[in-house]
């Protein structure tokens, strides 16, 4: 997909010409490894899509051709079992983090067809060449809009549970859309077109757009750290700004204590040089319940790369916040990094922390091969719409609104024996033979994937459970 200056979309988004010292990269889609590599392409198999996915499928296709054979006396066509609530108002509030390390209240009437999105936490400048104020600062803190029923999804049950929000989108062929479930939301809330000339030359962010931004969020959460304590694994994708919006990808152990204090070990070997790095009175602060939302925040908390420009005050760096979702009577943490940036010097001295992303935790716990079959809706780093069919040790990844578009799907084979319990190593089924290059991990009907396979462009998408 094309756009000012000829570049491609990278990672989802609209970059256009910027200072020469900031051209001369070229970024790949994962999502269009086969575009690349026809013959993979060629050797596809369309058995690999799963056969609920291929009946379903058919069905939508022969639908209108039964519905117009059919008698005065056929029977009645057997109720929808619903994925989702069929009606839920502003009485139930959403809270969760985007890949753009927000910080987002939600809420939907299905009713009335209205969202209203609330920003708590946020990166994202309010106005483009500007990094300050903020979305979350009044009054650009509170989105509201109209919803529309989706129809695109190959059955009545996917499509009932899907809305567009509709002009939350600065791309209109790329529709932002939101999947409601038990308990869950997620896909994509409004996205931003962001650009800083710098401070001194210093802090400068190409001009670059993002038509949406993938979110997930729950609907009850859990806030007692005695119950949230334990060990985890973590995956992630960040992004810096202002450093031409380089990519870090997330790969650690964590241990979250009973008094908010928690330890990281990178295992990329990179922060802190891979050593456990524990809470303090400077980095990485003890988690602390925000007031403004049932969620934790940690002040001052290391980047995977070094910032631009870093803070000399904890409370002027970039956060980190843990929203523990409780779906299935199990905890699904994630954890957001909300990047800080300051350009006026009434204010202080200049900062650019902007690194900023989501990442999931899950406890280090053995996963059992066929525990987590299923199929898993979500928004990927590329800004890509998901669907993850599990079946056994074989995943399969389809754009849900394209199913029958082979170059649009990734194949992966999964290894159970986990070295690291809880972490499911996988490979891409038409990759040569290698090392594993991507990470399952799995919590209450959600998970992460981290897929390394190109390690400059790392490639990361969360699911929740559909069916």
């Amino acid at each position: 997909m094309a756009h000012q200056g000829g570049q491609r979309l990278r990672h989802g988004r609209q970059q256009q010409p910027v200072q020469p010292v900031l051209h001369g990269r070229r970024f790949r889609s994962v999502t269009h490894d086969f575009a690349a590599a026809p013959d993979a392409a060629a050797d596809f198999k369309i058995s690999r899509i799963p056969m609920y996915w291929r009946k379903s499928l058919a069905a939508a296709l022969l639908a209108p051709v039964l519905t117009a054979c059919g008698g005065g006396d056929d029977p009645p066509p057997a109720p929808v079992v619903r994925l989702c609530p069929k009606t839920i108002d502003y009485n139930t509030v959403f809270t969760g983090g985007s890949g753009s390390g927000e910080l987002v209240r939600v809420q939907l009437d299905t009713t009335k067809m209205t969202f209203q999105i609330t920003y708590l936490a946020s990166p994202v400048p309010a106005t483009t060449g500007t990094v300050q104020p903020t979305r979350d600062a009044a009054p650009n803190n509170i989105v509201t809009g109209t919803l529309t029923d989706e129809t695109g999804l190959p059955t009545e049950k996917l499509n009932q549970c899907t809305f567009r929000l509709n002009n939350a989108s600065l791309d209109p062929n790329r529709p932002a859309r939101v999947f409601l479930g038990e308990g869950v939301l997620g896909g994509a809330i409004p996205g931003a077109t962001i650009q800083f000339g710098g401070v001194i030359g210093v802090g400068q962010i190409p001009k670059t757009t993002f038509p949406y931004y993938p979110f997930i969020s729950f609907s009850d959460q859990e806030t007692d750290l005695s119950k949230i304590a334990g060990n985890y694994n973590q995956l992630g994708y960040h992004q810096v700004p202002s450093q031409n919006f380089a990519q870090a990808a997330v790969d650690a152990k964590v241990t979250i204590n009973a008094d908010g204090t928690y330890v990281e070990t990178d295992n990329f070997g990179r922060k802190n040089g891979g050593q456990p790095l524990a809470s303090s009175a400077t980095v990485n602060q003890k988690l602390t319940l925000r007031a403004d939302a049932p969620v934790f925040q940690s002040l001052n908390y290391q980047p995977q790369v070094p910032p631009t420009l870093a803070s000399l005050d904890p409370s002027k760096a970039g956060k980190g916040i843990l929203i523990v979702g409780k779906l299935r009577n199990q905890l699904v943490p994630i954890f957001i990094r909300t990047g800080a940036a300051n350009a006026d010097l009434t204010q202080g001295a200049p900062v650019a922390d902007d690194e900023s992303g989501i990442s999931i935790l899950s406890p280090q716990t053995a996963i059992a091969s066929g525990s987590q079959d299923g199929e898993y809706t979500g928004v990927d780093s590329v800004l890509d719409y998901r669907a993850t069919a599990l079946v056994g040790a074989q995943a399969t990844l389809l754009d849900p609104f394209h199913a029958s578009q082979v170059a649009l799907t990734r194949s992966l084979n999964l290894d159970y024996t986990q070295t690291v319990p809880g972490v499911v190593t996988t490979v891409q089924t038409n990759a040569a033979s290698g090392p594993p290059t991507g990470k399952f991990v799995f919590t209450g009907g959600v998970f992460g994937l981290l897929d390394m396979s190109d390690v400059n462009n790392p490639y990361f998408t969360v699911g929740a459970f559909v069916q």
